[in-house]
């Protein structure tokens, strides 16, 4: 089973900052006011929380879990400061691009369960909030050909 000590340091930063990036993308693209921003951070630091325990990845899934969920997203936003809005969406997917290409040394069936559950968080923030939005849609759906899903 892989846990930490397969990845090196930065495959390791990309895999810790993904879903906080996912979460940052799909509520960048809602359009919504602070109680729907709310409820999506919430539901997004749920699915971050809380995977679904379910295949061979669960182990290193656990290893991500706290260091993702204390991963700020203040400074994730602060470093796309000033950009665009399709400039900060695209460095966000570039961000889980990364977290892929980390992957990609593991076993198949591992590095599918988490690519599913760092798309299982973009949905569940963009489901929060009386349903999923045409741009958010939009997102999944990009999201989903980034992870390979």
């Amino acid at each position: 089973m892989t846990d930490r000590s397969s990845f090196t340091d930065a495959q390791w930063h990309a895999l810790t900052d993904a879903p906080v990036a996912i979460m940052l993308a799909v509520a960048f693209v809602g359009d919504h006011g602070p109680i729907s921003m709310l409820k999506e951070s919430t539901a997004g630091a749920k699915a971050i929380a809380r995977p679904a325990n379910s295949g061979p990845a669960d182990q290193l899934i656990a290893e991500i879990v706290p260091e993702a969920a204390a991963k700020e997203a203040r400074h994730d936003a602060k470093a796309h400061q000033g950009a665009t809005p399709n400039v900060v969406v695209d460095g966000l997917l570039s961000d889980v691009a990364a977290a892929v290409d980390a992957l990609a040394g593991i076993p198949a069936e591992e590095s599918s369960q988490v690519r599913q559950w760092f798309y299982d968080i973009g949905v569940a923030v963009a489901s929060a909030s009386k349903g999923i939005k045409p741009a958010e849609q939009e997102l999944l759906d990009r999201l989903r050909q980034a992870l390979d899903l």
